[in-house]
């Protein structure tokens, strides 16, 4: 906050003050009651006088500035509390909850309620110590919300990578369509209006009765996979060119699709193995910062130096995942609608 706007509220604080607006509604009405404008005259003066000093006052200054701190701290925190159902909610959906069930993918919300706890018992030792904890409470709560942004660019990219294919089932390498063998090729039901095709899916299916086995999840998707998969068929379109000249140049085009999917798969698996071991950090930082506040002895501009060089390297991931998020956009633009609707809420 610049000293212009410090100056501004401190000077609407003094006119706005209590004692300013009683002793003023007093002497309105004496000055109505006796019909002398006098004692309106001296409140006018003393007012003035009152809203000049309290204006420079550093005390005030530093209320406000406090006010600020305390307001902005309750704005982020109502926007991370967001953040943090939405995540949550996504991760309670499948097959997300299946993987995170059978410890294929950690409890990231199990994680993230350890580090509030740490983060709630720094707070208590340091208000017990009399300790000035603005600026170690701040910065702690800013990797709460950096953890919360890691966990949702981790979901993001697992989704993305159990939708990407490089070629639809069903379809054959020149793209038509053939029937699964054995089986009467049948049309599924469309959809109702308003329902996405994945929710429309879970829908038909149904919820498991109560005694009955929930469906087995598929694995967590494998990006080397993926990538065989579609090396695979870049195989396959380049013998077919071969084999049918007057398709090289249409199987050509297609390969070229195919190599850019594969750039993009591996740039949005540097960020995400990038994510994964920031993720991995969180909590081992969290405990040493627990265990340096709650030691018998301990400097907190020393702790404040420490953080400062983990928020540090927080934000260098941070910027490098951001790097490659074009990478992302562009992958999950072939993606379920669904899918990029989520991941719109959640960034918001």
């Amino acid at each position: 906050m610049d000293a212009k706007t410090i100056w501004k509220r401190s000077l609407k604080k003094a006119v706005t003050s209590p004692g300013n607006m009683i002793s003023g509604a007093v002497c309105v009405a004496a000055s109505a009651a006796l019909w002398n404008p006098l004692p309106l005259i001296l409140w006018g003066l003393g007012s003035t006088g009152w809203t000049v000093f309290a204006s420079t006052n550093k005390s005030i200054h530093k209320q406000i500035l406090e006010e600020e701190r305390r307001e902005q701290e309750a704005r982020i925190e109502a926007e991370r509390e967001t953040l943090r159902r939405k995540i949550e909610a996504q991760l309670q959906e499948p097959p997300v909850v299946q993987w995170i069930r059978r410890g294929a993918l950690p409890d990231y919300m199990q994680v993230y309620r350890r580090l509030i706890e740490i983060r709630d018992r720094v707070a208590k030792v340091l208000r017990e110590r009399g300790e000035d904890s603005g600026g170690i409470l701040q910065q702690l709560n800013y990797m709460l919300t950096a953890y919360l942004h890691f966990v949702r660019e981790r979901v993001i990219y697992l989704q993305i990578l159990s939708n990407v294919r490089p070629a639809a089932p069903g379809l054959d390498d020149s793209g038509v369509s053939f029937p699964a063998a054995g089986k009467a090729s049948s049309p599924p039901p469309p959809p109702p209006a308003g329902f996405a095709q994945n929710r429309w899916e879970r829908v038909t299916k149904g919820k498991p009765q109560k005694g009955q086995a929930e469906p087995a999840a598929a694995a967590l998707p494998s990006v080397d996979q993926r990538l065989e998969e579609i090396d695979r068929k870049i195989e396959r379109l380049r013998a077919l060119a071969k084999k049918e000249p007057a398709t090289a140049r249409t199987r050509e085009w297609h390969v070229s699709i195919l190599e850019k999917q594969r750039e993009l798969l591996v740039e949005c698996q540097k960020r995400d193995q990038t994510c994964v071991a920031q993720l991995g950090a969180f909590l081992d930082v969290f405990e040493v910062i627990l265990g340096r506040v709650t030691a018998s002895q301990f400097s907190a501009t020393e702790i404040a130096g420490y953080m400062s060089s983990v928020v540090e390297q927080i934000e260098e991931t941070e910027r490098f995942v951001e790097s490659l998020k074009p990478a992302m956009n562009e992958l999950m633009g072939d993606m379920d609608p669904a899918l990029s609707r989520w991941s719109a809420s959640t960034s918001a």
